[in-house]
């Protein structure tokens, strides 16, 4: 031991002897130079030497420190962060006096002329051009062109090629750029053939397999998609099928293992399959539900909202939505923040207890009431900031309330002013934690709803010149108007203005005018009127004319209610109509004049999310006409009762069902010759000129896939429509975009109806169907345009013996084209 330590001993007396002289040496000292001149190595050309020098910053004339400065690390680093340079050094070459030359010394990497991509169509190309971080002009790095190779494999994984090569390789031009190409070899395109699962026992292969909906199996009949495997949507689908059995109560169900492999059939081709291996685990029930923290709703009420109870199967997914959001506001979060509780959280922690048993224990942070604050309105150019706000649920001082903003945002929607995806999301929002207030932004883009129609045309000697205009202003504004465009153009008050002429020569002329003011007085009460006035004169013989006419007025009252809740409105409607028939001799229609004096009292609920393009929500009215026997005017009692509900199935894909009742009775036991029910057509044939008389003193009922008046009983060859209607309409719609200059939503429907003339002729069985496509567009111009072909399936009774009329009686399929709405 001693023997070790002997050299260690004699070291240290060595060191000891030299400290003095160490001790004695002089530090180098650092001296202050001028920069005489910056001198630039291993650039490429002239014009790269000045950007060497201009990104040093060192230039002639400035002041350094020898040996080192701090300014040549900052130098050396801003041209390594650069990324053109692979080296850089900075040396003083020489000194003269108090001055220094310095040299820079670079190796710069080469430039980007071009890259190419050989192997792929033009189109896709063009898809990986902007996604390659290669860019003319600048340094070429090999992890830059490693990543371009990346890039195309993994999209051409993403198109279904499952083993695709690129090679790289470089080139350079005569001025020393250099050439980038990237040759492919995209391989064979894989689709997935067979989905397997392993280890389920509780769910069979085919419901398993209908989790996977971004990995489906190959089918001959699914021609127009291609059934490549995603990586990204596989992953997707491996977590919806976990969902799948925690919503069935298996809590502890996961996937053991997922695998995609290739195997080669019968064929001798390589099939690329999918197996999924699941631990399905036991069903779990609920055995404890628990609450704490919980001070404004007791544990009894928050366990309602829950939808569980002890003894429930487990279900994640209603779990989720009852905690943190329904749709009917129901969920514990909403009972919470629409009283104010913007801070409001729930924690849940799920426990497993003995017998497949779970305990649900929820820890809530009740926080503190907050109030709405500033309330602010952007983006409106046209519409009035009064207009906006009447509509708006949000009002500073209230407590804060997520249902009082979501109303808010459908209400603006229904106004049909603005851009739906302008505040789709909702309003940006300022929490101010001092105050305990939310502050409000809706930030709005206005959009045209108002409609223009011209139109002209020349119908021949007996018709002679056709006009047609039409103009409606959904947000007009008498105010503006009255002060002479001294307050801007006649918009922005949200009423509703409508005025439409038809002239066909002199034979015939419709005008209608109508005005809607939707607050009247303040308050949400809409009020209005219309006029109308419709004429055809006809021949009946060549030395004799006919006549219809009808002149039409209505006033009418809505009210917004509270009760049940303030989705519904009530309405009165008080009219008055003159009909005039001349020289017509029809058994139809009574000769000479008829008047009737109408009073109709409606209730209706509307919750539809969109007025233009539903996608959620209900619609459901009842009305009650009464036209009293007064002398001799008209007389009968008519009821409709009108529904449409709408769900969304997935994304923008909407399913909806709509149907009408109708009935119209007598008052006095004498038969009711006006306002039957007609079924068919499309309100633009029912303006046409040869259908100008057709309908008259008459219900419309729009239908597809039949001509006007096709439907209703029939005396003496003609149309006198029935007492009863039933008419039920099914769609599967998608809202394919939506802008403000363009909208678009295709459809599959099939419709049925009938009309009935009493109660000993009523058969709800014995129904006119109809299916077929269509497609609703939007245009600021022109409004909702409805354009459909639908196949006539049942055949019905002709108005005619003509050869025309009996063919077109027959099933065949229709093309129908409408404006202003759905039929």
């Amino acid at each position: 031991m001693l023997r070790s330590l002997a050299p260690l001993r004699a070291l240290a007396v060595l060191l000891l002897a030299a400290a003095p002289a160490l001790a004695q040496t002089p530090a180098p000292q650092a001296t202050t130079y001028e920069v005489l001149s910056v001198t630039v190595e291993g650039a490429l050309n002239t014009e790269s030497e000045a950007l060497v020098r201009s990104i040093s910053g060192i230039r002639p004339g400035t002041r350094v420190v020898l040996p080192w400065d701090p300014s040549f690390g900052e130098a050396v680093r801003l041209l390594y962060s650069r990324g053109g340079y692979s080296d850089a050094q900075i040396e003083a070459t020489e000194v003269a006096g108090d001055g220094v030359f310095l040299t820079i010394r670079v190796v710069e990497q080469p430039r980007l002329a071009s890259f190419s991509i050989e192997g792929l169509r033009s189109s896709s190309v063009d898809d990986l051009t902007p996604q390659i971080p290669l860019l003319r002009g600048r340094a070429v790095r090999q992890s830059d062109i490693e990543r371009g190779a990346l890039t195309i494999e993994g999209y051409l994984r993403e198109q279904g090629y499952r083993t695709p090569t690129v090679a790289s390789s470089q080139t350079t031009d005569p001025d020393g750029r250099v050439v980038v190409s990237y040759v492919v070899e995209r391989g064979e395109r894989q689709s997935v053939t067979d989905v397997r699962f392993v280890g389920n026992e509780v769910f069979s292969e085919s419901t398993l397999r209908r989790r996977l909906k971004n990995t489906p199996e190959r089918r001959w009949w699914r021609f127009w998609k291609r059934e490549t495997f995603d990586q990204e949507g596989f992953d997707e689908d491996l977590a919806s099928l976990v969902r799948f059995y925690n919503d069935r109560g298996y809590y502890g169900a996961r996937v053991v293992r997922d695998s995609v492999f290739t195997e080669v059939n019968e064929d001798g081709e390589e099939d690329l399959v999918v197996e999924v291996t699941v631990d399905e685990g036991p069903k779990y029930h609920i055995r404890n539900v628990v609450f704490e923290g919980n001070t404004i709703y007791t544990d009894a009420q928050l366990e309602f909202a829950l939808g569980l109870s002890p003894g429930d199967a487990y279900d994640r997914s209603r779990i989720e939505t009852n905690l943190y959001y329904s749709a009917d506001h129901t969920d514990i979060t909403s009972l919470y923040q629409d009283r104010g509780y913007y801070e409001f959280y729930i924690a849940p922690e799920i426990t497993e207890a003995p017998g497949d048993s779970l305990d649900l224990s929820f820890e809530i942070t009740e926080g503190e009431v907050y109030e709405f604050g500033d309330i602010r309105i952007a983006g409106n150019t046209r519409t009035k900031e009064h207009v906006i706000r009447r509509e708006l649920r949000t009002v500073p001082g209230q407590p804060f309330s997520r249902q009082a903003i979501e109303r808010s945002v459908r209400e603006l929607a229904t106004l049909n002013y603005f851009d739906p995806a302008s505040f789709g999301s909702g309003p940006a929002v300022n929490v101010n934690q001092e105050t305990k207030t939310v502050d409000l932004v809706y930030n709005l883009a206005e959009t045209s709803s108002d409609q223009l129609e011209l139109s002209g045309g020349y119908g021949g000697s007996s018709i002679g010149l056709i006009l047609s205009a039409g103009v409606t202003f959904s947000n007009f504004s008498v105010q503006n108007l009255v002060r002479g465009f001294e307050g801007g153009m006649p918009t922005g008050d949200g009423q509703q203005l409508s005025l439409q002429v038809q002239t066909y020569g002199t034979r015939a002329q419709i005008y209608s005018l109508s005005f809607t003011e939707p607050w009247f007085r303040g308050r949400a009460t809409p009020v209005g009127f219309s006029l109308s006035y419709r004429r055809q004169q006809f021949s009946t013989s060549s030395l004799s004319t006919g006549l219809y006419s009808t002149a039409a007025a209505q006033i009418f009252y809505r009210q917004r209610l509270k009760w049940p809740d303030d989705f519904f409105t009530t309405g009165t409607n008080l009219g008055y109509r003159l009909y005039d028939v001349e020289g017509l001799n029809s058994p139809v229609l009574p000769e000479g004049l008829s008047q009737e004096l109408t009073v109709t009292q409606s209730i209706s609920r509307n919750a539809l999310d969109n007025p233009t393009f539903p996608q959620s929500g209900s619609q459901v009215g009842l009305s009650l006409t009464v036209a009293p026997p007064i002398g001799d005017f008209i007389q009968y009692h008519k009821w409709d009762l009108n529904s449409a509900f709408y769900t969304p199935v997935v994304g923008r894909l909407t399913a909806s069902v709509r149907t009408r009742f109708g009935y119209i009775g007598s008052l006095t036991g004498e038969d009711v010759r006006f306002q039957r029910y007609l079924i068919g057509g499309t309100p633009l044939e029912a303006s046409g000129t040869s259908s100008i008389s057709r309908g008259f003193g008459r219900d419309l009922v729009f239908l597809r896939g039949y001509p006007l008046e096709a439907i209703g009983p029939r005396l003496n060859g003609q149309s006198v429509g029935g007492r009863i209607l039933n008419k039920y309409e099914a769609e599967l719609g998608i809202l394919l975009f939506q802008t403000p200059q363009l909208s678009l939503a295709p459809y599959l429907f099939v419709d049925a109806a009938n009309t009935y003339n009493g109660f000993e002729d009523y058969d709800p069985a014995r129904l006119y169907r109809a299916a077929g496509v269509g497609s609703r567009i939007f245009l600021p111009i022109l409004g909702l345009v409805d354009i459909n072909m639908g196949y006539q399936i049942d055949e019905f009774t002709p108005l005619s013996t003509s050869a025309s009329d009996i063919q077109d009686a027959q099933p065949h399929w229709r093309f129908q084209f409408s404006l202003g709405g759905r039929q």
